[in-house]
């Protein structure tokens, strides 16, 4: 793994755990401020509606005050039990009279738009209501004796008490759902007072502008004063017997799996407990909100933390990635160039200029390795060169003396004059290699040399394109080519030797062949080869090693060993069986390693 590749990765493992805590702490802290938030609205509703409601209670009561502080009134209500029983005129006359005093007190503007309806009774009969006329007329007979909170309001001598909502029983034409506050009027058997309120109206109390927040309402005794629509019942339940959910506390309902948050408060004037709920699906659609901005945070510090990172991460790694560059781009042609590492002021530059220091290092040791090889090469290729002559000499001693024998033929000195350009040609050390051009000429001298010998027995055809002429060859290479052929191609034959000699060039390179129509290798020549070229190959690759060959014993594996010195892994050197004769191919591969050695060869 590249060592960017390591520093964004082993940041990005950091930076992606502190997003995580930055998210958890985010969504912690909005959820936590949801949580507050919820409570303190629950809360304040609670508050204001328990509030609200003390007021509306007030007003109920200020009513009986105001009624038991008319002195008419007061002494109405005290009168009228006086007329029960009585039948006369003039006495009906006043208990009238005294019924109109209290109809009359009761019957205002601000009582009759703000109540929906105020009663004075006692149990003789006699009635006084608010509202005499319309749809909300009163029943003035009704039986006094079926209300069921008469006696809780003698008990209270005096002081008001709320009854919960039940069907008001005053009406003639219609009956609506009321709760009322009610007070037993003190000193006697004087009556009670009424005031009603109609239930449908409380929702202008109870209800809040947050349609998601619920509220519930209970009088001190228990009884249910108000709850809002959507309220499971089991819930109610619930509350009414655990009075002392005040708190946000987290309410379970069994029948719908739903979870409720509530905050309580009781009025102070009447214990009046008014409980304000909200389910927790609204407040956790609130939380989805809180997490949706926690993993923005979370995914936004961590992009913008990565770019950083990975910015600083390119800026630390750009010099030692062009320290890299430069170190794989090093090779044998440019390891003195100096190396190019941008200037920073950390260890980098140090490195890069430790690496420039070994490499001048290395590259001096290579130069003087290079030296020392090619004195190596050129001692042994020396050797092989030096050991050419004398072989030459004695096959041309061997020719001169045959013609000599023979007769004292005047082409003799032909003869002489051709040796002498080839001794002066083959033992120059001046120039270790040539051109193909002068190896020609040298090849067509020998030749002249042979057919002084054999006549016409021998045939030999030279061809060779002009695109190779200046490529360069070991000295007499072609020369040994032709000799091994003429020397080993025809010991048990008499037939005409006929040698081809072909120069020529392809897309793979250029190459030469020699060709003739002899007897071939055998199979203990081609493996007697093989070894001598593998020994010839290991000793050469060998460092300290030269190769030493007796005269006589050369031939192929001469020419072999010249063209491996010259080429290494380019040269060419194939041998094979023809239908008739032998078949020897030298050259050099301009685009593939060569192929030195084949299966067939002598």
């Amino acid at each position: 793994m590249k060592f960017r590749t390591k520093l964004i990765f082993g940041f990005s493992i950091v930076i992606f755990f502190i997003s995580a805590i930055l998210g958890v702490v985010s969504y912690n802290f909005n959820s936590r401020r949801l949580s507050e938030k919820a409570a303190q609205s629950l809360k304040f509703y609670s508050r204001q509606t328990a509030a609200n409601v003390d007021f509306t209670v007030d007003s109920m009561k200020h009513v009986t005050d105001y009624i038991l502080s008319d002195p008419d009134m007061l002494n109405a209500m005290k009168t009228l039990p006086k007329y029960y029983g009585s039948s006369t005129y003039s006495k009906t006359i006043e208990r009238n009279e005294l019924l109109d005093t209290l109809n009359s007190g009761i019957s205002m503007y601000y009582i009759n738009s703000n109540f929906y309806r105020v009663i004075i009774f006692n149990e003789f009969g006699d009635v006084a209501s608010s509202t005499n006329t319309g749809s909300k007329i009163t029943n003035k007979a009704r039986n006094t004796t079926t209300i069921d909170w008469l006696d809780s309001a003698a008990r209270r001598h005096g002081k008001p008490i709320l009854v919960a909502p039940h069907m008001d029983g005053w009406g003639i034409r219609e009956s609506e759902e009321v709760f009322s506050l009610a007070r037993k009027v003190q000193g006697g058997d004087f009556g009670y007072i009424e005031v009603q309120y109609a239930t449908e109206e409380l929702k202008d109390i109870f209800e809040v502008p947050d349609s998601d927040i619920k509220v519930v309402a209970f009088l001190p005794g228990g009884h249910v004063l108000y709850r809002s629509e959507g309220l499971p019942d089991e819930l109610v339940r619930y509350i009414k017997k655990h009075p002392a959910v005040t708190k946000m506390d987290s309410i379970t309902v069994s029948s719908d799996a739903s979870m409720w948050t509530s905050a309580s408060e009781v009025s102070g004037n009447y214990g009046i407990r008014v409980v304000a709920l909200e389910e927790k699906t609204e407040i956790v659609a609130g939380m989805k909100d809180a997490l949706m901005i926690a993993l923005g945070m979370a995914v936004g510090c961590f992009v913008i933390s990565m770019g950083v990172v990975i910015f600083i991460a390119s800026k630390l790694s750009r010099p030692l990635t062009a320290l890299k560059d430069q170190m794989e781009n090093t090779g044998i042609e440019n390891l003195d160039a100096e190396l190019k590492v941008p200037a920073t002021d950390d260890e980098v530059q140090a490195v890069g200029i430790a690496y420039q220091n070994l490499m001048r290092r290395r590259n001096e040791s290579i130069v003087k390795e290079k030296r020392m090889s090619l004195l190596q090469l050129q001692a042994q290729f020396d050797t092989l060169q030096a050991q050419v002559n004398p072989h030459f000499l004695y096959n041309v001693l061997n020719v001169i003396s045959s013609r000599g024998v023979m007769d004292g033929d005047e082409e003799i000195c032909e003869i002489c004059g051709c040796l002498a350009a080839m001794l002066r040609y083959s033992t120059s050390t001046k120039e270790r290699y040539a051109t193909v051009e002068k190896e020609i000429e040298y090849l067509e001298r020998y030749i002249f040399l042979l057919k002084s010998r054999y006549e016409h027995r021998l045939e030999v055809e030279v061809q060779c394109e002009d695109s190779i002429k200046q490529e360069i060859l070991p000295k007499i290479v072609l020369q040994q080519l032709v000799e091994n052929s003429v020397q080993h191609g025809y010991q048990n034959s008499k037939n005409i030797m006929k040698i081809q000699v072909k120069g020529w060039r392809d897309e793979t390179g250029w190459y030469f062949e020699v060709r003739d129509n002899g007897q071939g290798a055998t199979e203990e020549v081609r493996e007697e080869l093989n070894e001598k070229m593998r020994k010839i190959r290991e000793k050469i690759m060998s460092r300290g090693s030269s190769i030493e060959m007796e005269i006589g014993g050369m031939g192929l594996a001469n020419t072999y060993a010249r063209m491996f010195l010259l080429y290494n892994g380019k040269a060419v050197f194939r041998i094979r069986n023809m239908e008739e004769g032998l078949s020897v191919i030298i050259g050099v591969s301009e685009k593939e390693e060569g192929t030195d050695v084949s299966g067939d060869g002598r």
